[in-house]
């Protein structure tokens, strides 16, 4: 057993922080109450080691000057270091490519924009420059993507041309080789589509002027000849079954064991001018982010903000259709903050980090936490270095009557009675003691209201839940420039 779960069994005996309530919420089917008769361990029937660790501080979605960001690594480096990073993962554009071209061949025929990526400064490159900032310091180095899986156009030159979903991003973590990102659909373009518009008009005015002047000549034969080829070229184009870009990338990233995330699904700037009169179209992809098969995980605090979390929204469905098992897998909660340049709009290296629960800081245990959502999303001001210093859900087994607990992500088959336990702490040295409102929300409904204090002491919470499967998490609602995301526990409750 790990030291934080002797502590958090520890934090659920004790009765100092403990909140609750003694009424029923309207909208729930389940008692609020303080429940004493709850089965818990004697201090003396646990061996307590030394105090918990706190949950492992990781930062992603972090780009340097190997693609378009404005500092170099050991600069991020050093900011991290300076914010109490445990982990940073570097996630670069991999190959950030503008090809207008005429389908089916639009990198044979057509202009190609490129803008900052490792296709430019070099993949390999890339991987021995992160190798040598490892040997220079303890933070732990990620490697991966922010990639653009595929877009389309619409339009003519000079006459309303729009390139389409150029910005529904996923980033990928967890890439220890070149291949790794080589491989990747997005690095070689292929679902970057050229003009269908522009290029049946193209293909048909060639083709047919082409045989016109044949027949003129009185060539006949060739000119049959090809017509047949044309008829035969169009087919094969235009009645090849359509593949799912995103799709096609997401599978391709998880066959190499990395971690894939949708980049900011509700942002708002996606529609807007853009360079040479070309109108970029990447309206807010939400419902995309929730039809199965999907990624790995989404991110839930960004710069912009969407209702994907919002008590009963998107995200509560999916996971209750995961839980009674509708849905295959599910889909994480992740901060990403789309990092560039520091103070650039308002914006720091470390105002989105994330809490995990990891065994260690190396890249596997923090890789492997990540994909069984053992984390929370932040953002937060400058002046504050907040964490969820234990974020756990005390329950006796139904099985055997013992008494255990989860952390985010994880199951557990429960009797009625369980318990919440959150505590809140601020490592930062010059920032005021914050007091947040949080809420507790399950299955898609908030069934408590609690103030965490930066203090640190923990606060608890005795609910009594019907028989059934129940996803249940926290959250701290935007506030004091704050805000948090936890990912849920899955609790099957056995009657008793």
């Amino acid at each position: 057993m790990r030291r934080s779960h002797y502590w958090m069994i520890l934090w659920f005996i004790l009765p100092a922080g403990v909140q609750a309530a003694t009424e029923q919420h309207p909208n729930a089917s389940f008692m609020l109450r303080l429940d004493t008769t709850l089965p818990v361990a004697s201090p003396a029937a646990i061996n307590l080691p030394e105090p918990m660790t706190r949950p492992i501080r990781v930062l992603i979605d972090v780009r340097s000057r190997y693609s378009d960001g404005a500092h170099d690594l050991n600069t991020l480096v050093q900011l991290a270091t300076q914010r109490h990073m445990d982990a940073l993962a570097i996630t670069e554009h991999d190959r950030y490519t503008i090809r207008f071209g005429l389908d089916p061949v639009p990198h044979i025929l057509g202009y190609a924009r490129e803008h900052p990526s490792l296709y430019q400064t070099g993949v390999q490159t890339f991987f021995d420059a992160l190798q040598r900032m490892r040997g220079q310091t303890s933070l732990t180095l990620l490697a991966g993507t922010e990639s653009t899986p595929g877009y389309y156009w619409q339009g003519m030159p000079l006459n309303n041309l729009s390139l389409h979903e150029a910005e529904r991003h996923i980033i990928t973590l967890g890439a220890n080789t070149p291949e790794n990102i080589t491989a990747l659909p997005s690095y070689r373009l292929s679902y970057a589509y050229g003009n269908k518009t522009l290029s049946l008009t193209f293909w048909f005015v060639l083709v047919f002027g082409l045989i016109f002047v044949l027949l003129r000549r009185r060539k006949r034969g060739v000119a049959l000849l090809l017509a047949g080829s044309f008829i035969a070229f169009m087919s094969t184009w235009l009645l090849k079954p359509g593949q799912d870009p995103y799709q096609a990338f997401i599978q391709t990233a998880q066959r190499q064991q990395l971690f894939t995330i949708w980049a900011h699904p509700g942002t708002r700037s996606g529609i807007r001018e853009g360079p040479m009169g070309v109108r970029l179209v990447t309206p807010p992809y939400n419902e995309v982010v929730f039809q199965s098969p999907t990624a790995d995980a989404f991110a839930a605090v960004y710069g912009d903000n969407d209702d994907n979390t919002i008590p009963g929204g998107l995200w509560d469905t999916y996971m209750m259709d995961y839980l009674h098992g509708r849905i295959g897998k599910p889909i994480w909660a992740v901060a990403a903050g789309d990092f560039h340049e520091e103070g650039q709009s308002g914006e720091f290296l470390g105002n989105y980090p994330m809490d995990v629960w990891a065994d260690s800081t190396k890249q596997q245990d923090i890789l492997e936490a990540l994909k069984q959502g053992r984390m929370t999303a932040w953002h937060m001001g400058k002046h504050h270095d907040l964490s969820l210093n234990t974020l756990a859900l005390a329950y006796t087994r139904a099985d055997t009557g013992q008494n255990a607990f989860l952390l985010p992500g994880q199951i557990g088959v429960a009797n009625p009675n369980i318990m919440l336990i959150a505590a809140l702490s601020d490592r930062a040295t010059d920032s005021k003691p914050v007091s947040l409102k949080a809420q507790w929300i399950v299955d898609g409904q908030i069934v408590r209201h609690v103030v965490l204090s930066s203090h640190g002491k923990p606060v608890q919470l005795a609910l009594t839940l019907p028989a059934g499967k129940h996803v249940i998490r926290l959250q701290i609602p935007a506030q004091q420039g704050i805000r948090m995301e936890a990912n849920p526990f899955f609790v099957d409750v056995r009657s008793r």
